[in-house]
């Protein structure tokens, strides 16, 4: 009994592998005498096809994967240090930045002061009856101009006037986005929104820090220059050099806010351990890039991946609707021959073969095409030249795994479309077919 069943399975196999052989003859054949513009056509259509899957998708995400590259490279580095929930520093701070400079994964750090401050833009007059003084809040920010510039070359931010210098004292930068005249939200007229008017490089202002207990502290600065970017912790930001605004700090004035550190990317996950480990017995907050990314703009990622998807879905369908159409009109303007086929002897199994060859050879062909677009040309070219959107320079996400998924979704999709009409007709009766009833 057993050896019958091994005969057959033997037998069954043999007829599969003539079977394919038969078809990919015919296949070929087909291919070769059929329109070369049809042909052409069809590959193209796959090719715009994988692009959709891949570009479409690959820009949506690219948004804000530009977002998430530009908050690594201008604000938080690869790893960001912060106070803990509920405290105003960075305990053992001191310890933490000679432990970070000595640490051998460490590129560069920045540690930055910080503290809350109003900003009054207008020195000469008083603000009439009714009228609100010109005056706005931010964050000042303390840094050293040469560590900060390090880890985020912070430089390349001051579109107006001049960088900061170590040895600066009464100047700030002041963020783009509290200035009237520089913000991109200045005509939006948002309730609650307030930015300084008539402040420009040059112009003085009186930064108010106030405290806990005793009288704020007030000093005048001239404006050094503007800083913009499309990070809003550099664009709503007031910077001044980390000895100035160690001066004013009422307390804790050895005690950092923020620590920003440039590192090999493939060794944070280690320095992160270490770091924690270090510091088991204060309370901190340590998180990589990754990590320190706002929740909103996660949540903008799912939904530009499910829009994405979308739009992808659909170029599937009319790619599988297209390969359908022509496999079935191919093989209904065949049929008689399909009958003589089937008359003389030749498994229909290497008939729907040879259409589910010729639709796959389009999926194939336009894939390969599509994928050498995507990243020989399309990839960098986005990579050199980002697309300059108002919250990120966008760039092209594509992946060599992503790709290789999508490939398999398309192929798999026009193996159906080939297989489904080749089996409607070749399954018809041998000699209606050959009588074209």
């Amino acid at each position: 009994m057993n050896r019958f069943k091994l005969g057959g399975i033997l037998n069954w196999i043999g007829e599969l592998f003539v079977s394919i052989k038969v078809g990919w003859f015919l296949a070929v054949q087909s291919l070769r005498r059929s329109s070369k513009g049809t042909t052409a056509l069809i590959i193209f259509i796959m090719i715009l096809t994988f692009l959709n899957l891949i570009v479409v998708s690959g820009i949506l995400l690219g948004l804000i994967a530009g977002s998430f590259e530009q908050f690594r490279e201008g604000y938080s580095g690869d790893i960001i240090i912060t106070a803990a929930t509920g405290r105003d520093y960075i305990e053992n701070s001191p310890a933490l930045v000679s432990f970070l400079r000595n640490h051998p994964d460490v590129q560069a750090i920045s540690p930055r002061y910080s503290a809350s401050v109003s900003v009054l833009g207008t020195l000469n007059r008083l603000p009439k009856k009714n009228e609100q003084p010109n005056r706005s809040g931010g964050r000042l920010v303390g840094l050293d101009p040469v560590s900060e510039e390090e880890v985020t070359g912070f430089s390349r931010f001051v579109v107006q006037g001049e960088p900061l210098a170590q040895d600066d004292s009464g100047y700030i930068l002041i963020g783009a986005n509290l200035l009237k005249k520089y913000s991109t939200f200045a005509d939006a007229n948002i309730p609650g929104l307030v930015f300084l008017d008539g402040v420009d490089v040059g112009s003085r202002v009186r930064v108010t820090l106030s405290q806990k207990e005793g009288p704020p502290i007030v000093k005048d600065f001239i404006v050094k220059g503007v800083v913009k970017s499309k990070v809003d912790e550099i664009s709503t930001r007031i910077f001044t050099t980390d000895r100035e605004l160690k001066r004013i700090l009422p307390i804790n004035q050895e005690q950092y806010q923020e620590i920003a550190i440039k590192a090999d990317h493939a060794r944070v996950s280690v320095l992160v351990s270490d770091i924690r480990e270090f510091m088991k017995d204060y309370s901190v907050r340590i998180q990589t890039s990754e990590e320190a990314i706002p929740s909103f703009l996660r949540d903008i990622e799912t939904t530009m991946g499910m829009l994405g998807n979308a739009i992808s879905s659909i170029a599937l369908v009319v790619a599988s609707i297209t390969v359908f159409i022509v496999v079935f009109i191919n093989a209904v303007t065949k049929r008689k021959f399909i009958g003589i086929m089937k008359g003389i002897g030749i498994n229909p199994l290497a008939i729907e073969l040879s259409y589910i060859f010729q639709a796959l050879f389009y999926g194939i062909v336009g894939s390969a095409v599509g994928l050498v677009l995507t990243f020989g040309f399309l990839k960098p070219y986005f990579d050199m030249n980002p697309i300059n959107f108002p919250f990120s320079d966008g760039i092209l996400v594509a992946t060599p795994e992503g790709a290789a998924i999508r490939v398999i979704i398309l192929l798999v999709v026009t193996f159906f479309a080939g297989y489904i009409p080749a089996k409607i007709i070749v399954r018809k009766n041998t000699l209606d077919s050959i009588l074209g009833r």
